[in-house]
């Protein structure tokens, strides 16, 4: 055979070979919110790295187009119905503050149930990635909602930003604080009064004085204008938790191709890691412009921070006690979270006993 003929025979079926994959490609449209809006991290981060990744490798590696209709800021689903909203189908993908929901997804709510954790958010997400990958029970406790874990997101570290100065734990007595209802907890020992207010809501309840404080992120000073009714942020020690979430619908994995959804895992991997290095950085960021603007942040000293640990000792044992009815292995999860922050480094301020 000529080699122009072997060339022209080669094209020719090049060309319908590639014919023959755009004839099978499909679109697939996948809709994806939840309750907070783009001023926090990890939605900030689904909602451009993930969302644009995701599109343009399903492109390239196996001919499909993926469409992503988003729906933040609790236009489809409040930070309460993430997970409900993912169950009956209407987003495909949702992004749950999990501290919200306590009636669906306790058991992964594990590392607010041991206070005082790491607030180094990147160690805290390689806890998070080993906890999913080790811990198969996380997984399985979200089957009954039709819901499958993508990623276990961190937070920020936990601080208190208020209108009034402070240095010791004493000095919250009787102070009302902002916060998720499953923070409170760490309040009710010292005295101070929790009042459940998603983030939202921070501000106008600290404008017209129903709060005093907020407990949130240093970024909310900025994201939620908090820095205008807020005088003082303290780094308090709680911690950086991984209890943002990123949930599937069952259905619509089965309903898509094996390699559009391995690009799905793959690219919700790596966002993990994103979330917790933008959050570190923006931890330090958002500390050096509000010091700039003439609002005091500081850490919370060693001393207090060990008195409110062990004021605040009970908590792992009260919620191993709560979920009992659950039949869930908590304290088997706990001691785990636990023992892989020992392997990566941290150490408690307090002993918990459980």
């Amino acid at each position: 055979m000529k080699l122009g003929t072997w060339i022209k025979g080669f094209c020719g079926m090049t060309l319908l070979a590639t014919t023959a994959i755009e004839a099978h490609a499909d679109t697939f449209l996948l809709r994806m919110g939840g309750g907070h809006t783009t001023g926090l991290t990890y939605v900030a981060t689904y909602d451009t790295f993930f969302a644009d990744e995701v599109t343009k490798r399903v492109k390239e590696q196996t001919g499909h187009d993926i469409r992503f209709i988003k729906a933040w800021g609790g236009s489809v689903a409040k930070v309460d119905g993430a997970i409900e909203a993912v169950q009956r189908g209407t987003l495909d993908i949702g992004l749950s503050p999990i501290g919200f929901e306590q009636s669906r997804a306790a058991l992964l709510n594990y590392s607010a149930m041991v206070p005082f954790t790491t607030a180094d958010p990147v160690l805290q997400g390689r806890v998070a990635t080993r906890m999913l990958a080790e811990v198969p029970s996380l997984q399985e406790s979200m089957k009954p909602y039709n819901a499958h874990i993508l990623s276990m997101m961190v937070t920020e570290a936990y601080g208190l930003a208020t209108n009034f100065d402070w240095t010791s734990i004493d000095e919250l007595k009787g102070r009302r604080i902002a916060m998720a209802g499953t923070n409170a907890p760490l309040f009710v020992p010292i005295e101070a009064v929790p009042v459940n207010l998603g983030i939202g809501e921070h501000y106008q309840a600290m404008q017209t004085g129903l709060a005093e404080g907020s407990l949130f992120f240093i970024s909310g000073m900025e994201a939620f204008r908090l820095k205008e009714v807020s005088s003082t942020f303290t780094r308090t020690g709680f911690g950086s938790l991984s209890t943002f979430v990123a949930f599937m619908n069952q259905d619509t994995r089965a309903r898509l191709p094996e390699d559009v959804v391995k690009i799905i895992d793959e690219v919700s991997a790596e966002a993990a890691i994103i979330i917790a290095e933008r959050s570190a950085e923006r931890d330090r960021e958002v500390a050096e412009r509000l010091e700039a603007e003439g609002i005091t942040v500081r850490d919370l000293s060693d001393e207090e921070r060990a008195r409110w640990a062990k004021a605040a000792a009970g908590i792992p044992a009260n919620s191993v006690a709560g979920l009992t009815d659950r039949e869930y292995p908590t304290a088997d999860i706990l001691k785990a979270y636990i023992r892989i922050l020992a392997e990566e480094g941290y150490s408690f301020p307090t002993d918990y006993t459980f």
